[in-house]
């Protein structure tokens, strides 16, 4: 036995944890309370068990090491180790229930103080301690059960002290963490206990979202065992949602001149704006810098919190670039700057290109990160001409809104030429059959792990989720702001969702019938039953799950964040491009966001011959010039009419 429990766990060190998993054990706690309190795999009785068997097994091989290197006498302790107390049987424990305590003795039996006490004590043992009966045999049970586990406390004692250590930095995880969850958390990079609590520590609470099927409470325990041992310290932001400590992060990264996010940065006079060079004399808004004009501009962007902060993130970028590489105030742009500025854009896309300015390009690029982070960085890799003409576009908005309300007496940008970019919709932007099979096949590989009414729940939201984008082309804000108060049955029996889509439009999207299928299997998972009649019209139709919630609700039914479903459409991506034999499809695939659904839905009606009127009504285009972006030739015959021409 002990040699095929050492074999699961092969050079595993013996902690302190181990030693109190043990001593629990001795005094009679459940397994599932036991591992819950000292191991990582939880409450998982299966893991406790053979955990302290193979506890067990090391503390009698150490016993005999023991007496080798100390030349205490030890033998009795590999003996006393294989010992376990007696079981108490069901009619051991009936006839310890019917024991009476000494008080109620003395009461029933001399209820006229007759006796003294040593006799009342004497007559209290030849009834219940001395005789035959079950009573008796079921106390001297107990009471051999209490000598072996204080010889054996007395043993673990002394071995505790000469056997047990204390995890170090330096530690591989794998020696100190069961290999089940070890093997996971070693899958990306981390190897030392150091690497782990860095990792903890710069990736905040949401820290084991990139490790495959992990989860928040595997995750929990992990944490909970680092702050067992005490081996680095956890920052708060790595213990609480980030969402409640949101408030208190001023304190935590104070207001600074330099490349951090707006709410922590710290303008100076000179660069705040207030003496801007182009400054305007009849304002109508009440701003004083140029941080308050943005602001007020930023209010204005609508509803749409997608929208706000691609807004919000590009006047970001040209606003520190402005302030802290060109030495001047927003309000004191020229058109140079801004032609400048564009060419900076176009080094940022291009690594290896010439950098000619003062600030070193690691300060201005970095992996994406939480705002509060001090990695944080303004730009996250590579620029598009898209991403640069849309980042024009939002800049000449803005400064000529600043130039309408007099903040700004002229249009800085207006001058500068616009980026040309194709105008064409990357056809790669559509998930290909080989791509969207891949998704699918991992959608069936996540069914197999339903062991829970949590997993299946999140199961039929994934499927649900997937297949809304896939075949309706809904945008990401449009899904997650659906209520049942939008589903509406159509005469002929089917069902569609009418809502008020981008820039105010009333659109209808028809739900194909599998579809809604799969609606109806989601909100049975979620308790309200298939029976669209008796689900209430408030109710949202994708909602979040456990540490989903946002600001610490943990009401059920609360709608899903545009952040929470961005996340769970590119976990699935990235686990599904793992299952891709072409390189290419699996590259594409992992740059994929919940938009490219959109996409290959447009791109599949147009290819199955839908007419462009009716895929424009669909995806709510303004103009059928944009649906008309999806209409490229078929591939397959263009293929077809190259080859004939080589052949």
């Amino acid at each position: 036995m002990r040699a095929d429990i050492a074999a699961r766990r092969p050079g595993l060190k013996i902690g302190y944890h181990h030693f109190a998993l043990f001593r629990g054990s001795l005094d009679g706690l459940p397994l599932d309370v036991l591992g819950d309190r000292y191991l990582e795999t939880g409450s998982d009785v299966r893991h406790a068990k053979r955990t302290l068997e193979w506890v067990r097994a090391e503390l009698i091989a150490a016993a005999k090491r023991f007496h080798r290197e100390t030349g205490v006498t030890s033998a009795s302790f590999a003996r006393l180790l294989r010992l376990k107390p007696e079981p108490l049987l069901p009619e051991d424990r009936i006839a310890l229930a019917e024991i009476p305590s000494l008080e109620d003795f003395q009461a029933d039996f001399d209820p006229t103080g007759f006796y003294s006490e040593a006799e009342i004590i004497e007559e209290f043992e030849k009834r219940y301690v001395g005789g035959e009966g079950p009573s008796s045999a079921a106390l001297r049970k107990v009471e051999r059960n209490e000598r072996l586990r204080k010889k054996l406390r007395q043993a673990i004692d002394a071995l505790e002290a000469w056997l047990a250590t204390t995890p170090k930095p330096t530690d591989p995880i794998s020696i100190w963490i069961e290999p089940v969850v070890a093997q996971h958390i070693t899958a990306i990079g981390a190897i030392t206990i150091e690497d782990l609590v860095g990792l903890i520590n710069r990736k905040g609470n949401l820290w084991y979202r990139r490790i495959p099927k992990f989860g928040a409470v595997r995750a929990k325990r992990v944490l909970r065992w680092l702050q067992l041992n005490q081996v680095l310290p956890l920052e708060e932001r790595a213990l609480v949602p980030y969402r409640q400590i949101a408030g208190r992060l001023p304190s935590q990264r104070p207001m600074e001149t330099a490349i951090v996010p707006l709410e922590k940065l710290r303008l100076p006079a000179g660069l705040d704006g207030t003496t801007g060079n182009n400054r305007g004399h009849e304002c109508q808004i009440r701003a004083l810098t140029d941080l308050e004009a943005i602001d007020a501009w930023l209010t204005l962007k609508g509803d749409n919190p997608q929208t706000r902060r691609a807004y919000a993130m590009n006047v970001e970028r040209f606003l520190l670039w402005m302030t802290l590489e060109k030495g001047r105030a927003l309000s004191s742009a020229s058109p140079e700057d801004c032609h400048e500025y564009l060419k900076f854009m176009e080094a940022i896309a291009t690594p290896g290109s010439d950098w000619p300015w003062q600030t070193i390009r690691p300060q201005w690029i970095g992996p994406k990160q939480p705002r509060w982070s001090p990695e944080w960085r303004p730009f996250t890799g590579e620029l598009s001409a898209s991403s640069r003409k849309m980042a024009m576009t939002i800049l000449k908005g803005l400064f000529a809104w600043l130039v309408e309300v007099g903040y700004l007496r002229r249009n800085p940008w207006a001058p500068v030429k616009t980026i040309r970019t194709s105008g064409k919709v990357k056809v790669d932007h559509a998930l290909n059959p080989r791509q969207w099979a891949a998704v699918c096949d991992g959608l069936e590989e996540t069914k197999r792990y339903l062991d829970s009414p949590v997993e299946d729940e999140r199961y039929c939201r994934l499927r649900f989720l997937l297949w809304l984008g896939y075949s309706g082309g809904l945008r990401q804000d449009e899904m997650i702001r659906l209520t049942v108060g939008n589903l509406q049955r159509t005469p002929e029996g089917d069902w569609e969702v009418m809502f008020i889509g981008k820039g105010g439009k009333e659109r209808t999207v028809p739900l194909a019938r599998a579809v809604f299928a799969f609606l109806q299997d989601y909100l049975e998972a979620r308790g309200h039953g298939r029976n669209p009649l008796d689900w209430a019209k408030t109710l949202p139709l994708l909602t979040a799950l456990g540490d989903e919630h946002q600001y610490a609700q943990k009401e059920k039914d609360q709608p899903l964040s545009a952040r929470t479903l961005s996340q769970i459409i590119k976990r699935h991506f990235d686990d599904a491009a793992e299952q891709l034999d072409d390189l290419i499809d699996a590259h594409q695939l992992r740059q994929a966001s919940t938009h490219w659904l959109r996409h290959t839905a447009a791109t599949n009606m147009i290819n199955r011959g839908a007419q462009v009127a009716v895929v424009q009504e669909i995806l709510g285009h303004a103009s059928a010039a944009t649906t008309a972006l999806y209409t490229h030739a078929d591939r397959k015959k263009m293929r077809e009419a190259v080859e004939a021409g080589v052949g």
